[in-house]
């Protein structure tokens, strides 16, 4: 099975808050030049407060469906990323991938005035760290859609 470099799989608990947050951000910063999917070990619906923050930078997750690590082992991936070594310890049958990367990314506590704080600083943080795999994508940087003060409305 050949890998496509630009196939990146990211792969979390419950694939309902990290993996698909992680994925809508690769797509949207790279325009189609990677296609990013998400998965997890034991899939659950998708969290509101991140289709609450992604909806902040125009992207719709309120459709996603979530799928088991499993469901995935028929594709080759250029690069496959854990998003936490826990989760990369439990895996089993992992797909075929170029790279693995193995991140160490925390599931957000609820907290502001309106508990999406954490959900912002864990978008920020997985910008960080996909730019950081993949320096090819270009700066990646979504701003929200709606007024917030300027301490809020950084680039992330």
């Amino acid at each position: 099975m050949t890998c496509d470099p630009h196939r990146v799989l990211f792969v979390c608990t419950y694939n309902s808050v990290r993996s698909p947050m992680a994925a809508a951000i690769l797509n949207a910063a790279t325009d189609n030049r990677y296609t990013a999917e998400s998965t997890g070990l034991f899939p659950s619906p998708v969290d509101p407060g991140v289709v609450a923050v992604m909806r902040e930078r125009g992207i719709d997750l309120s459709s996603h469906q979530p799928r088991p690590l499993g469901a995935c082992s028929e594709t080759a991936y250029g690069t496959i990323v854990f998003l936490s070594p826990a989760v990369r310890e439990r895996a089993c049958r992992i797909p075929s991938a170029g790279e693995i990367h193995t991140l160490n990314i925390p599931v957000p506590g609820a907290s502001g005035a309106d508990g999406l704080d954490g959900y912002r600083q864990l978008c920020r943080v997985l910008a960080d760290a996909i730019a950081a795999c993949f320096p090819d994508a270009g700066v990646v940087g979504l701003h929200r859609k709606k007024a917030l003060s300027d301490a809020d409305s950084e680039l992330f």
